[in-house]
């Protein structure tokens, strides 16, 4: 095959050379036979001629590779699937230590597996016999997870019982123990899974990992290196799909059966509260194939007070010791309100979060009121307030630091009113409206969809227009009967932005040259190229001039849409910065071009200085609504500036997001962000908001 690809290409070679020799020896005919003026217009004939062939020679050959795509050897396909593991280890360590998963070592949950019950199916009771583990014995869990015949587990529990913890720790224990040719453990959100847009749990898989890690598209890792993934009788990839709770009872039975159906010989990990389990599974009229189902089983009382005096990390004080006392009395029956909720891992977590002393300023919190029946009556109340509690007690514990390797300590010190207003509006736009079952619309934040559900596309599009409307029409006040008047332009402008303006996704943005040199150039050459044969096509002047300076520009932002080998997984500033790179580039390059070209044509009217002042309107209306992506930070701008004019939210939204998330407040997946428990989410959306 090698050979013959040599073959063919020396032969095009060749027949290349025959024409274009040819080519010369038949003007030189002409101009002996004729006159120079001849053979002068006879070159411009075959010199269009050439063009039009090397037009659609590369053409050609673009649409037969389309037909016939490029195959990754199975050494990149490795590499993409070692890529992928390094992405996502390095992900959720952070994760982990934001999350405090480790401090000061995991809460001792044990899990019991579910056998003879109707959410298992039975090839699932005969694999997983024997299965019996506790998280903070992690290795031994992923050990039983690697022994199960089809690597299929159902995680069960009630409310903050640790199933997402639970699954956080097997992605990290699954890749830290992880062989070559097993497959990298991803942990995606539940709620994100339209099953009318992939019906297929791979094809939602190889969405989500574009969004999360968009290295993966680098070139050194095959043309489909996320396909390459994710297809197959053995794909490299195991979904962990935490959250089925999270959507209502139709999607979440069209979940269970999409992964009946397309799962394949693909291992899995779901998480999902164990009610919302049993409704989908009769829904369904089946339970996930293959699959063991192991439940939480309640800490018990005498198991968290020795939990919490080891969080102490010193001897406790006579008011803590009094509190572990009275805990630790109920021994294995939670019959108070505090042993109730330290039956959970987000109650003990609570608990050990607001009456931690605090690091700025006053003295540590009471601890014995948790006690009082009189003051919390029942485990609703004492939740109630732990969660009204947090965000304050948060803040007053961790100092801001700019030092990047403080991982818990916010970038700037925030009132704790104003966080918790900001994050109480946050909590209720989320949440509503409601779904017709009464559960939260999403618990996904993603930037990009807040301008969508916060404008009118209508007041969008205004704005965008009367930004690019007011560029031209200063212009064209400058060049009178050329352009038109001020109002002239505020109103071509505004029908621009009408018309362009639109809600978009989030655009990638990479100018890092590192390992990419290569690629640049080869960018570059690919458009200089375009621009010379567009030259060569319309006009040895200005078409040249222009065809160069829009190659020059659009391999630019080619290359800079391509991904690196070396990036970091997505998050949710990154790709706002990588998006408004876009836009910025895009209005630069673009905007030059376009300088360029108006500077040469219209010299008599203003000259270069003038062509770059139109020139760079062009290019603001290319960057924010001109592209299938890139735009959706410039939307999510205007949002942000209407909210925070209301007192909404904050002026700079992401920076304090970024601390609610170093806060422990918030977590992060990818690009999106959420509550840390949604239960937070749930607290926070039914406060009452002004």
């Amino acid at each position: 095959m090698a050979g013959g690809g040599r073959r063919r290409r020396f032969l095009i070679l060749i027949a290349g050379q025959v024409a274009l020799v040819g080519a010369v020896l038949v003007l030189v005919l002409v101009w002996r036979v004729t006159d120079l003026g001849t053979a002068a217009d006879t070159g411009q004939v075959v010199g269009v001629a050439l063009t039009v062939t090397a037009l659609w020679v590369p053409l050609f050959l673009w649409w037969w590779r389309g037909r016939h795509p490029a195959v990754a050897s199975s050494a990149m396909v490795a590499s993409a699937a070692d890529a992928l593991a390094r992405l996502v280890a390095a992900q959720w360590e952070t994760e982990a230590e934001l999350r405090s998963l480790d401090d000061p070592h995991p809460m001792p949950v044990w899990w019991r597996l579910l056998a003879d019950s109707e959410l298992v199916d039975v090839a699932g009771q005969v694999g997983a016999a024997g299965w019996e583990g506790a998280s903070d014995q992690i290795r031994e869990l992923a050990v039983q997870f690697q022994a199960l015949e089809r690597r299929r587990l159902v995680v069960l529990g009630g409310l903050g019982t640790g199933k997402t913890t639970l699954a956080v720790q097997l992605v990290r224990e699954l890749i830290r123990i992880r062989q070559d040719g097993d497959p990298v453990p991803v942990l995606m959100s539940a709620a994100s899974w339209d099953t009318a847009t992939h019906p297929g749990v791979w094809e939602w898989t190889a969405a989500q990992l574009a969004l999360f890690y968009p290295a993966l598209g680098a070139a050194e890792y095959g043309p489909h290196a996320i396909t390459d993934l994710t297809a197959g009788a053995d794909p490299l990839v195991l979904p962990v799909i935490d959250g089925l709770d999270e959507v209502p009872l139709s999607a979440r039975a069209a979940v269970l059966d999409a992964l009946n159906r397309t799962l394949g010989h693909g291992g899995l990990i779901l998480t999902c509260r164990t009610d919302d389990y049993t409704d989908t599974v009769v829904a369904a009229d089946t339970a996930l194939t293959g699959g063991a189902v192991i439940e939480s089983v309640p800490l018990r009382p005498i198991t968290a007070a020795a939990y919490l005096e080891r969080c102490l990390r010193r001897a406790p004080s006579p008011a803590w010791q009094y509190v572990l006392d009275q805990l630790a009395s109920q021994r294995d029956m939670p019959t108070s309100p505090l042993a109730q909720v330290c039956s959970t891992p987000l109650g003990l977590w609570l608990v050990r979060t607001v009456y931690r002393p605090p690091t700025i300023s006053g003295p540590a919190p009471d601890p014995t009121p948790l006690t009082d029946p009189a003051a919390y009556p029942t485990t609703a109340s004492l939740r109630a307030h732990l969660f009204d509690q947090l965000i304050p007690a948060l803040i007053r514990q961790r100092l801001p630091s700019a030092d990047p390797g403080h991982l818990f300590r916010p970038r700037r010190l925030h009132d704790p009113q104003d966080a918790k207003r900001w994050l109480t509006w946050i909590a209720y736009h989320l949440t509503h409206p409601r779904t017709p079952d009464g559960r939260a619309r999403t618990r996904d934040f993603a930037w990009w969809h807040l301008a969508p559900r916060t404008l009118t596309p209508t007041r969008i599009r205004t704005i965008t227009g009367l930004v690019g409307g007011l560029v031209f029409g200063l212009v064209g006040a400058l060049v009178g009967a050329l352009v038109g008047s001020l109002s002239g332009g505020l109103a071509g402008g505004l029908a621009g932005g009408l018309a362009t303006s639109r809600s978009l996704d989030p655009g990638y943005a990479n100018l890092t040259l590192r390992r990419r040199t290569k690629e640049l150039l080869k960018r570059l050459a690919f458009g200089l190229v375009g621009g010379l044969v567009f030259g060569l096509v319309f006009g040895p002047a200005f078409g040249l001039v222009f065809g160069l300076a829009v190659g020059l520009a659009v391999g630019l932002s080619t290359w800079m849409a391509s991904p690196a080998p070396l990036d970091r997984v997505s998050t949710p500033a990154k790709t706002l910065r990588g998006d408004l790179t876009l836009i910025l580039v895009r209005v630069i390059a673009f905007g030059l071009v376009f300088g360029l070209i108006f500077g040469l044509t219209n010299g008599l009217v203003g000259g270069l200085a003038l062509g770059l002042v139109f020139g760079l309107a062009f290019g603001l209306a290319f960057g924010l609504g001109g592209a299938q992506h890139g735009g959706a930070s410039w939307n999510y701008l205007l949002a942000v500036n209407h909210l925070n004019r209301r007192g909404i939210l904050p002026r700079n939204l992401m920076a304090f997001l970024g601390d609610a998330h170093r806060l422990g407040l918030l977590r992060a997946v990818g690009p999106i962000y959420q509550f840390r428990h949604a239960d937070l989410q749930d607290h926070l959306a039914d406060q009452t908001f002004s």
